[in-house]
Protein backbone atom coordinates (compact mmCIF):
# COMPACT_ATOMS: atom_id res chain seq x y z
CA UNK A 1 0.00 0.00 0.00
CA UNK A 2 1.15 3.50 -0.26
CA UNK A 3 2.06 6.09 2.38
CA UNK A 4 -0.23 9.05 2.19
CA UNK A 5 -0.35 12.21 4.03
CA UNK A 6 -2.67 14.63 4.69
CA UNK A 7 -2.65 18.29 2.90
CA UNK A 8 -2.73 20.93 6.07
CA UNK A 9 -0.14 23.68 6.66
CA UNK A 10 0.89 23.28 9.98
CA UNK A 11 1.46 20.16 12.17
CA UNK A 12 -1.86 19.66 15.26
CA UNK A 13 -0.68 17.71 18.52
CA UNK A 14 2.76 16.03 17.08
CA UNK A 15 3.18 12.40 16.81
CA UNK A 16 6.94 12.88 15.58
CA UNK A 17 9.41 13.56 18.37
CA UNK A 18 13.06 14.73 17.40
CA UNK A 19 15.94 12.45 16.61
CA UNK A 20 18.46 13.16 19.38
CA UNK A 21 15.87 11.91 21.66
CA UNK A 22 16.37 8.53 20.32
CA UNK A 23 20.21 9.26 20.40
CA UNK A 24 20.06 9.64 24.30
CA UNK A 25 17.68 6.57 24.84
CA UNK A 26 20.14 4.48 23.22
CA UNK A 27 22.72 5.73 24.97
CA UNK A 28 21.10 5.11 28.27
CA UNK A 29 21.41 1.06 27.73
CA UNK A 30 25.34 1.68 27.82
CA UNK A 31 27.09 1.41 31.28
CA UNK A 32 28.52 4.13 32.84
CA UNK A 33 28.04 6.12 29.39
CA UNK A 34 27.73 10.07 28.66
CA UNK A 35 25.53 11.47 26.14
CA UNK A 36 26.74 15.09 24.96
CA UNK A 37 24.09 16.87 23.00
CA UNK A 38 26.12 19.39 20.63
CA UNK A 39 23.75 21.76 20.76
CA UNK A 40 21.60 24.66 22.41
CA UNK A 41 20.53 23.90 26.53
CA UNK A 42 16.76 23.30 25.23
CA UNK A 43 18.20 20.36 23.09
CA UNK A 44 19.18 18.36 26.01
CA UNK A 45 16.72 19.33 28.29
CA UNK A 46 13.87 18.53 26.12
CA UNK A 47 15.15 14.42 25.65
CA UNK A 48 16.42 14.55 29.36
CA UNK A 49 12.50 16.27 30.34
CA UNK A 50 10.46 13.70 28.48
CA UNK A 51 12.68 10.66 29.24
CA UNK A 52 12.54 10.99 32.83
CA UNK A 53 8.84 11.79 33.09
CA UNK A 54 8.69 8.09 30.56
CA UNK A 55 11.03 6.32 32.74
CA UNK A 56 10.72 7.65 36.45
CA UNK A 57 14.45 7.61 36.04
CA UNK A 58 17.42 9.72 36.61
CA UNK A 59 18.60 10.26 32.44
CA UNK A 60 22.28 11.34 32.09
CA UNK A 61 23.24 14.07 29.55
CA UNK A 62 25.23 16.87 29.02
CA UNK A 63 25.08 19.59 26.47
CA UNK A 64 27.54 21.59 24.47
CA UNK A 65 24.97 24.87 25.87
CA UNK A 66 25.60 27.04 22.00
CA UNK A 67 24.76 30.18 21.83
CA UNK A 68 24.13 31.86 18.70
CA UNK A 69 27.68 34.05 18.66
CA UNK A 70 29.45 30.12 19.09
CA UNK A 71 27.79 28.50 16.01
CA UNK A 72 29.14 32.43 13.85
CA UNK A 73 32.60 31.84 15.50
CA UNK A 74 33.78 28.53 16.99
CA UNK A 75 30.89 25.60 18.13
CA UNK A 76 33.57 23.31 18.42
CA UNK A 77 35.50 25.06 21.41
CA UNK A 78 32.08 24.49 22.95
CA UNK A 79 32.15 20.93 22.16
CA UNK A 80 36.31 20.39 23.61
CA UNK A 81 34.98 22.28 26.59
CA UNK A 82 32.27 20.13 27.57
CA UNK A 83 34.48 17.03 26.56
CA UNK A 84 36.99 18.40 29.12
CA UNK A 85 34.49 18.69 31.58
CA UNK A 86 33.18 15.25 31.30
CA UNK A 87 36.53 13.29 31.00
CA UNK A 88 37.98 14.76 33.93
CA UNK A 89 34.91 14.98 36.43
CA UNK A 90 33.02 11.59 35.39
CA UNK A 91 35.37 9.44 33.64
CA UNK A 92 32.82 7.64 31.60
CA UNK A 93 33.84 4.36 29.49
CA UNK A 94 31.57 5.66 26.32
CA UNK A 95 31.01 8.71 25.11
CA UNK A 96 28.10 9.76 21.93
CA UNK A 97 28.26 13.15 21.01
CA UNK A 98 24.96 13.80 19.31
CA UNK A 99 24.87 16.70 16.66
CA UNK A 100 21.83 18.59 16.13
CA UNK A 101 19.82 20.63 13.69
CA UNK A 102 21.55 23.66 14.82
CA UNK A 103 25.04 22.31 14.10
CA UNK A 104 24.21 20.16 11.17
CA UNK A 105 22.43 23.39 9.54
CA UNK A 106 25.91 25.86 10.29
CA UNK A 107 28.07 23.26 8.45
CA UNK A 108 30.15 22.15 11.85
CA UNK A 109 32.68 19.54 11.50
CA UNK A 110 32.58 18.34 14.53
CA UNK A 111 33.27 14.78 13.36
CA UNK A 112 37.04 15.73 12.24
CA UNK A 113 37.07 17.65 15.58
CA UNK A 114 36.41 14.57 17.38
CA UNK A 115 39.21 12.40 15.97
CA UNK A 116 41.61 15.36 16.29
CA UNK A 117 40.65 15.45 19.93
CA UNK A 118 40.94 11.47 20.70
CA UNK A 119 44.24 11.30 18.39
CA UNK A 120 45.86 14.23 20.76
CA UNK A 121 44.92 13.17 24.11
CA UNK A 122 45.74 9.75 23.06
CA UNK A 123 42.48 8.22 24.25
CA UNK A 124 42.58 4.66 24.90
CA UNK A 125 40.34 2.32 27.19
CA UNK A 126 36.81 4.09 26.53
CA UNK A 127 34.30 4.40 23.15
CA UNK A 128 33.35 7.77 21.75
CA UNK A 129 31.63 8.59 18.67
CA UNK A 130 29.71 10.83 16.99
CA UNK A 131 25.95 11.15 15.29
CA UNK A 132 24.46 14.02 13.53
CA UNK A 133 20.75 13.77 14.44
CA UNK A 134 18.65 16.82 12.97
CA UNK A 135 15.06 17.21 14.18
CA UNK A 136 13.57 18.13 10.74
CA UNK A 137 14.78 14.53 9.44
CA UNK A 138 13.57 11.30 10.76
CA UNK A 139 11.74 10.77 13.87
CA UNK A 140 12.89 8.69 17.64
CA UNK A 141 12.89 5.46 16.15
CA UNK A 142 16.11 6.67 13.35
CA UNK A 143 17.85 8.90 15.78
CA UNK A 144 17.69 5.79 18.10
CA UNK A 145 18.99 3.11 15.40
CA UNK A 146 21.36 5.94 13.60
CA UNK A 147 23.06 6.10 17.24
CA UNK A 148 23.57 1.97 17.77
CA UNK A 149 25.29 2.01 14.34
CA UNK A 150 28.00 4.58 15.16
CA UNK A 151 28.18 2.73 17.92
CA UNK A 152 28.97 -0.80 16.47
CA UNK A 153 31.00 1.32 13.93
CA UNK A 154 33.39 2.15 16.75
CA UNK A 155 33.36 -1.06 18.42
CA UNK A 156 34.78 -2.59 14.97
CA UNK A 157 37.12 0.19 14.49
CA UNK A 158 38.13 -0.42 18.11
CA UNK A 159 38.49 -4.08 17.79
CA UNK A 160 40.44 -3.72 15.15
CA UNK A 161 38.88 -6.92 13.84
CA UNK A 162 37.71 -6.42 9.87
CA UNK A 163 36.68 -10.18 9.54
CA UNK A 164 39.01 -12.05 12.24
CA UNK A 165 37.83 -13.23 14.78
CA UNK A 166 37.33 -16.15 17.19
CA UNK A 167 33.70 -16.89 16.68
CA UNK A 168 31.47 -17.82 19.55
CA UNK A 169 28.45 -20.12 17.79
CA UNK A 170 27.19 -20.42 21.06
CA UNK A 171 26.66 -16.28 21.73
CA UNK A 172 24.26 -14.11 19.95
CA UNK A 173 23.96 -10.09 19.75
CA UNK A 174 20.30 -9.02 20.51
CA UNK A 175 19.56 -5.43 18.93
CA UNK A 176 16.34 -4.33 20.52
CA UNK A 177 13.73 -2.03 18.27
CA UNK A 178 13.48 1.67 19.85
CA UNK A 179 10.05 0.70 20.69
CA UNK A 180 10.46 -2.36 23.30
CA UNK A 181 10.18 -1.26 26.73
CA UNK A 182 12.69 -2.40 29.15
CA UNK A 183 10.21 -5.47 30.19
CA UNK A 184 10.03 -6.57 26.26
CA UNK A 185 14.02 -6.67 26.84
CA UNK A 186 13.82 -8.65 29.19
CA UNK A 187 11.62 -10.93 28.14
CA UNK A 188 13.52 -11.22 24.66
CA UNK A 189 16.62 -12.02 26.71
CA UNK A 190 14.98 -14.39 28.43
CA UNK A 191 13.20 -16.40 25.38
CA UNK A 192 16.75 -16.63 23.32
CA UNK A 193 18.69 -17.99 26.46
CA UNK A 194 16.10 -20.31 27.30
CA UNK A 195 17.68 -22.29 24.32
CA UNK A 196 20.84 -22.15 25.42
CA UNK A 197 22.56 -19.18 24.12
CA UNK A 198 24.64 -16.29 25.83
CA UNK A 199 22.54 -13.23 25.30
CA UNK A 200 24.22 -9.53 24.67
CA UNK A 201 21.77 -6.62 24.26
CA UNK A 202 22.81 -3.60 22.75
CA UNK A 203 22.12 -1.19 23.63
CA UNK A 204 20.43 -3.03 26.71
CA UNK A 205 17.84 -0.73 28.55
CA UNK A 206 16.49 -3.66 30.66
CA UNK A 207 19.23 -3.18 33.19
CA UNK A 208 19.35 0.56 33.01
CA UNK A 209 15.89 1.92 32.97
CA UNK A 210 14.16 -0.90 34.34
CA UNK A 211 13.51 0.56 37.72
CA UNK A 212 16.30 -0.15 40.69
CA UNK A 213 17.30 1.38 43.90
CA UNK A 214 20.96 2.32 44.15
CA UNK A 215 22.63 4.81 46.84
CA UNK A 216 24.15 7.67 45.63
CA UNK A 217 24.40 10.03 42.99
CA UNK A 218 26.08 9.07 39.58
CA UNK A 219 25.99 11.49 36.33
CA UNK A 220 26.50 8.48 34.04
CA UNK A 221 24.58 5.80 33.26
CA UNK A 222 23.51 3.05 35.67
CA UNK A 223 22.77 -0.03 34.66
CA UNK A 224 23.18 -0.99 31.03
CA UNK A 225 25.74 -3.50 28.85
CA UNK A 226 29.04 -2.43 29.77
CA UNK A 227 32.22 -2.29 27.16
CA UNK A 228 33.52 -5.07 27.39
CA UNK A 229 30.57 -6.90 27.13
CA UNK A 230 30.05 -4.07 23.96
CA UNK A 231 33.65 -5.93 22.30
CA UNK A 232 32.69 -9.11 22.95
CA UNK A 233 29.40 -9.05 21.05
CA UNK A 234 31.63 -8.88 18.39
CA UNK A 235 32.52 -12.57 18.49
CA UNK A 236 29.10 -13.31 18.46
CA UNK A 237 28.32 -16.41 16.22
CA UNK A 238 24.86 -14.51 15.05
CA UNK A 239 22.99 -11.21 15.05
CA UNK A 240 19.12 -10.83 16.00
CA UNK A 241 17.22 -7.37 15.29
CA UNK A 242 13.94 -6.76 16.24
CA UNK A 243 12.40 -4.22 14.51
CA UNK A 244 13.19 -2.95 10.55
CA UNK A 245 15.17 -0.18 11.44
CA UNK A 246 18.13 -2.33 13.25
CA UNK A 247 18.64 -3.87 10.01
CA UNK A 248 21.28 -1.48 9.16
CA UNK A 249 23.52 -1.91 11.94
CA UNK A 250 23.06 -5.79 12.32
CA UNK A 251 24.09 -4.99 8.20
CA UNK A 252 27.21 -3.51 9.54
CA UNK A 253 28.28 -6.30 11.69
CA UNK A 254 27.98 -8.69 8.96
CA UNK A 255 29.56 -6.56 6.36
CA UNK A 256 33.04 -6.35 8.80
CA UNK A 257 32.58 -9.31 10.29
CA UNK A 258 30.99 -11.71 8.25
CA UNK A 259 28.50 -12.04 11.59
CA UNK A 260 24.90 -13.61 10.07
CA UNK A 261 21.51 -11.85 10.83
CA UNK A 262 18.11 -12.68 11.08
CA UNK A 263 15.76 -9.54 11.52
CA UNK A 264 12.35 -10.05 12.66
CA UNK A 265 9.80 -6.81 11.68
CA UNK A 266 7.11 -8.54 14.08
CA UNK A 267 7.41 -8.83 17.66
CA UNK A 268 3.93 -9.15 18.84
CA UNK A 269 1.34 -11.94 18.59
CA UNK A 270 0.84 -15.42 18.04
CA UNK A 271 2.55 -15.45 14.53
CA UNK A 272 5.33 -13.35 15.32
CA UNK A 273 6.23 -15.08 18.25
CA UNK A 274 5.69 -18.40 16.66
CA UNK A 275 8.48 -17.56 14.24
CA UNK A 276 10.91 -16.53 16.85
CA UNK A 277 10.16 -19.78 18.52
CA UNK A 278 11.16 -21.92 15.53
CA UNK A 279 13.68 -19.70 14.64
CA UNK A 280 15.43 -20.51 17.43
CA UNK A 281 14.51 -23.84 17.83
CA UNK A 282 16.00 -24.61 14.60
CA UNK A 283 19.48 -23.02 15.06
CA UNK A 284 20.08 -24.36 18.53
CA UNK A 285 18.38 -28.21 18.17
CA UNK A 286 17.42 -27.16 21.62
CA UNK A 287 13.16 -28.19 21.88
CA UNK A 288 10.79 -25.36 22.65
CA UNK A 289 10.38 -25.20 26.72
CA UNK A 290 7.31 -26.16 27.72
CA UNK A 291 6.90 -23.01 29.66
CA UNK A 292 6.81 -21.48 26.46
CA UNK A 293 4.22 -23.79 25.03
CA UNK A 294 1.85 -23.65 27.76
CA UNK A 295 1.99 -19.90 27.40
CA UNK A 296 0.85 -20.64 23.71
CA UNK A 297 -2.24 -22.42 25.33
CA UNK A 298 -2.82 -19.43 27.49
CA UNK A 299 -3.10 -17.01 24.58
CA UNK A 300 -5.06 -19.06 22.56
CA UNK A 301 -7.24 -18.91 25.20
CA UNK A 302 -7.43 -15.84 26.41
CA UNK A 303 -8.18 -14.87 22.49
CA UNK A 304 -10.87 -17.16 22.32
CA UNK A 305 -11.82 -15.90 26.16
CA UNK A 306 -12.08 -12.51 24.08
CA UNK A 307 -13.30 -12.69 20.68
CA UNK A 308 -16.57 -11.46 22.09
CA UNK A 309 -14.58 -8.08 23.33
CA UNK A 310 -13.11 -7.44 19.81
CA UNK A 311 -16.02 -8.94 17.43
CA UNK A 312 -16.64 -5.36 15.41
CA UNK A 313 -14.44 -3.65 16.96
CA UNK A 314 -12.15 -0.65 15.03
CA UNK A 315 -9.41 0.69 16.14
CA UNK A 316 -6.62 3.42 15.39
CA UNK A 317 -2.69 3.55 16.07
CA UNK A 318 -0.37 6.47 16.18
CA UNK A 319 3.02 4.74 16.44
CA UNK A 320 6.84 4.94 15.38
CA UNK A 321 6.75 2.90 11.87
CA UNK A 322 8.42 -0.49 13.69
CA UNK A 323 5.82 -0.66 15.86
CA UNK A 324 3.07 0.47 14.47
CA UNK A 325 3.88 -2.35 11.98
CA UNK A 326 4.19 -4.79 14.85
CA UNK A 327 0.80 -3.71 16.31
CA UNK A 328 -1.43 -4.31 12.74
CA UNK A 329 -0.07 -7.58 12.82
CA UNK A 330 -1.82 -8.23 16.21
CA UNK A 331 -4.57 -6.60 15.11
CA UNK A 332 -5.13 -8.50 12.42
CA UNK A 333 -4.73 -11.82 14.47
CA UNK A 334 -7.62 -10.14 17.23
CA UNK A 335 -10.18 -9.39 13.65
CA UNK A 336 -9.96 -6.09 14.57
CA UNK A 337 -10.37 -3.54 11.86
CA UNK A 338 -8.10 -1.04 11.24
CA UNK A 339 -9.76 2.65 10.76
CA UNK A 340 -6.57 4.79 10.70
CA UNK A 341 -2.55 4.06 10.95
CA UNK A 342 -0.85 6.86 11.41
CA UNK A 343 3.00 7.34 12.07
CA UNK A 344 5.84 10.06 12.48
CA UNK A 345 7.44 9.53 8.85
CA UNK A 346 7.55 6.78 6.12
CA UNK A 347 10.16 4.14 5.98
CA UNK A 348 10.52 1.09 3.75
CA UNK A 349 9.20 -0.77 6.64
CA UNK A 350 5.21 0.81 6.34
CA UNK A 351 5.72 1.00 2.85
CA UNK A 352 5.59 -2.67 2.55
CA UNK A 353 2.44 -3.11 4.71
CA UNK A 354 -0.95 -3.83 3.31
CA UNK A 355 -2.93 -1.63 4.84
CA UNK A 356 -2.84 2.20 4.17
CA UNK A 357 -0.61 4.11 6.58
CA UNK A 358 -0.88 7.98 7.05
CA UNK A 359 2.20 10.08 7.94
CA UNK A 360 0.92 12.70 10.14
CA UNK A 361 0.23 13.73 13.65
CA UNK A 362 -2.38 13.30 16.58
CA UNK A 363 -4.87 15.42 15.03
CA UNK A 364 -4.89 13.13 12.09
CA UNK A 365 -5.50 10.49 14.17
CA UNK A 366 -8.82 12.02 15.14
CA UNK A 367 -10.23 12.92 12.05
CA UNK A 368 -8.95 9.77 10.10
CA UNK A 369 -10.27 7.80 13.12
CA UNK A 370 -13.39 9.28 14.11
CA UNK A 371 -15.94 6.73 15.36
CA UNK A 372 -12.82 4.34 16.23
CA UNK A 373 -13.72 2.26 19.67
CA UNK A 374 -9.94 2.12 20.30
CA UNK A 375 -6.75 4.36 19.96
CA UNK A 376 -3.37 3.20 20.96
CA UNK A 377 -1.00 5.82 21.01
CA UNK A 378 1.30 7.42 23.42
CA UNK A 379 0.04 10.09 26.29
CA UNK A 380 -0.27 12.86 24.08
CA UNK A 381 -3.45 11.02 22.66
CA UNK A 382 -5.43 11.00 25.39
CA UNK A 383 -7.52 14.28 25.05
CA UNK A 384 -8.25 13.17 21.07
CA UNK A 385 -9.17 9.80 22.68
CA UNK A 386 -12.02 11.19 24.70
CA UNK A 387 -13.04 13.97 21.57
CA UNK A 388 -13.94 10.76 19.46
CA UNK A 389 -15.29 8.33 22.72
CA UNK A 390 -12.89 6.03 21.96
CA UNK A 391 -11.13 3.36 24.41
CA UNK A 392 -7.52 4.48 24.96
CA UNK A 393 -4.40 2.17 25.20
CA UNK A 394 -1.28 3.84 26.18
CA UNK A 395 1.66 2.38 24.02
CA UNK A 396 4.37 4.05 22.65
CA UNK A 397 6.68 7.07 23.71
CA UNK A 398 5.72 9.26 26.15
CA UNK A 399 3.42 7.54 28.80
CA UNK A 400 3.28 9.39 31.44
CA UNK A 401 -0.58 8.76 32.53
CA UNK A 402 0.45 5.18 33.97
CA UNK A 403 2.83 3.48 36.36
CA UNK A 404 5.16 1.27 35.40
CA UNK A 405 4.42 1.10 31.97
CA UNK A 406 8.21 0.99 30.87
CA UNK A 407 7.81 -2.57 32.22
CA UNK A 408 4.85 -3.39 30.29
CA UNK A 409 5.52 -6.90 27.72
CA UNK A 410 4.45 -7.17 24.52
CA UNK A 411 6.80 -9.53 22.88
CA UNK A 412 6.37 -13.20 22.80
CA UNK A 413 2.99 -15.11 23.99
CA UNK A 414 3.04 -13.66 27.31
CA UNK A 415 3.20 -10.12 25.97
CA UNK A 416 0.72 -10.88 23.56
CA UNK A 417 -1.73 -12.00 26.24
CA UNK A 418 -0.95 -9.28 28.14
CA UNK A 419 -1.85 -6.85 25.75
CA UNK A 420 -4.92 -8.57 24.62
CA UNK A 421 -6.53 -8.72 28.14
CA UNK A 422 -5.63 -5.53 28.67
CA UNK A 423 -7.49 -4.10 25.57
CA UNK A 424 -10.35 -6.10 25.89
CA UNK A 425 -10.84 -4.86 29.31
CA UNK A 426 -10.28 -1.47 27.91
CA UNK A 427 -13.59 -2.17 26.08
CA UNK A 428 -15.30 -4.00 28.51
CA UNK A 429 -15.27 -0.95 30.41
CA UNK A 430 -16.10 1.77 27.76
CA UNK A 431 -19.02 -0.81 26.64
CA UNK A 432 -20.27 -0.14 30.56
CA UNK A 433 -20.02 3.33 30.55
CA UNK A 434 -22.02 3.60 27.75
CA UNK A 435 -24.44 0.99 28.72
CA UNK A 436 -24.35 3.52 32.52
CA UNK A 437 -24.90 6.83 30.24
CA UNK A 438 -27.93 5.43 27.85
CA UNK A 439 -30.02 4.81 31.63
CA UNK A 440 -28.91 8.06 32.65
CA UNK A 441 -30.48 9.88 29.80
CA UNK A 442 -33.69 8.03 29.62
Amino acid sequence: MTVKRRSKPVSVNPLKIGQSLGGVLAMQGCYRAMPIVHGSQGCSAFPKALLTRHFREPIAVQTSALQEMDVIFDANRNLEEALNAVLSKHRPDIIGIIGTELTDVAGVDYQSMLKSYKRERNMRGGLAFSVTLPDFRGSLESGYSVTVEAMVDELIQQAGLRGQRNVNSRQITLLPGSYLTPGDVMELKEIVSSFGFEVIALPDISTSLSGHLLTGFSPLTRGGVPLDSMLQSLQSGLTIAFGASMERPARRLHNALGTPYKVFQGTMGLKASDELLNFLHQISGVPVPIRYCWQRENLLDCMLDAHFQFAGVSALAALEPDHLRSVSEWLDELGVEQKALITSYETPAVAEMEREVWVGDLDDAEVLGSGADLWISSSHGIAGAERIGAAFLAAGFPIWNELGSYMNVSVGYRGAMEWTNKAGNLLMRREAEHRESRVRHR
